[in-house]
């Protein structure tokens, strides 16, 4: 199951460089929309369109500099910080 997965992020990876490379040789530039568009491109080469919706998105908030997120100065641990109370076996 697992080597599934691994063939589509190296697909997704391989085709997502190459088209970020051949954008910053034409346009002369490397800047975030050609991160935005290799981003797009790949997803929805690879996934179809299942991805291009996800794809879309992510490249919207790249291009734009945009987060989804907003700072409240809290940060959230995987893991609770307060101790538990000892019960009693």
């Amino acid at each position: 199951m697992m080597g599934t997965h691994g063939a589509t992020f190296a697909a997704i990876g391989g085709v997502f460089i190459r088209v970020e490379q051949i954008l910053q040789h034409c346009r002369m530039k490397r800047d975030i929309l050609n991160v935005a568009v290799g981003g797009f491109v790949a997803v929805t080469t690879v996934m179809g369109l299942k991805g291009s919706a996800f794809a879309f998105t992510s490249a919207f908030l790249d291009a734009g500099n945009q987060t989804i997120k907003h700072d409240t100065g809290k940060e959230y641990y995987p893991y609770t910080l307060k101790k538990r109370p000892q019960t009693a076996d």
